[in-house]
Parts: C-alpha cells; structure tokens; sequence
C-alpha cells in the first residue's frame, strides 16, 4: 500500500480539501453578507441592493460550481486509476487496507454542489425575507 501513498494523498486533496477550501470560502462571504445586512436594515431595505447582493451570490455560486467540477473530474479520474491498480494486484493489499480504499472514493458531485448551491440560497432568502425598513 505504501507504492499507493501519493496517489491516495493526491486524490484526498482533489477531492476532500478542495470541497473544503470552497466550503470555508462560501461560508466567509455569506456570513460577512449576514453581518452586513442584518447591521444595516437600512441600505439591504433597498431592492436593489438585495438584487446585487443576489446577484454576486449566484456568480460567486456559478465560479464555485465550475471550480468544483473541475476538480470533481479529476478526482474522479484518479479514483478510476487507484481503483484500477487496486484490481490489477488484489492479493497484494489485506480486507483492511481495501476497506480503506473504498472509503476514499469521491463524494459523488450533486451532494457537492447541493450544498453550496443551499447554502447560497439560505443567505440569499434571508437577506430577502429578513425584516427591512421601509424605505
């Protein structure tokens, strides 16, 4: 198993980190959109206000997205290629390390994206519905 260390620490950073990273990237603009607007009733009260801070939270959402499925196919790609020498030598590897292998397998994409995709939207709904002032 040691000749599949980089390969595995490889696909845990395509696959694991980098959803990671976009988590931790959406979950700083949206909280720091929150703040904003639960700070400032007064300027989010404006509709056009709300449709920017819409709209630049479907934008951030789209590059997001993209970002992530390249990484997703790549991911994947290395799956298939881990997967394959796996199947190429099986006597080598114990049921342990074959378990382990499995559980590396890349968290499909629409769970990915869906929750990005929610989490967007949750702010998006809140900064919509939260209470305004009237203008």
């Amino acid at each position: 198993m040691e000749k599949f260390s980089e390969l595995i620490s490889v696909l845990l950073e395509h696959s694991s980190q980098r959803f990671i990273d976009f988590w931790n990237l959406q979950l700083v603009i949206a909280l720091g959109a929150l703040g904003f607007s639960l700070a400032n009733p007064e300027i989010v009260s404006r509709v056009r206000v709300r449709v920017l801070i819409s709209l630049v939270f479907v934008l951030i959402a789209g590059f997001g997205l993209f970002s992530l499925s390249s990484h997703q196919e790549r991911a994947e790609k290395l799956w298939t290629a881990l997967e394959a020498r796996l199947a190429a030598a099986p006597g080598e590897f114990i049921p342990e390390e074959v378990a382990y292998m499995d559980s590396l397998k890349p968290t499909p994409f629409p769970v990915k994206a869906g929750a990005i995709v929610a989490a967007d939207a949750l702010v998006i709904l809140v900064i919509w519905f939260s209470p305004k002032i009237k203008e």
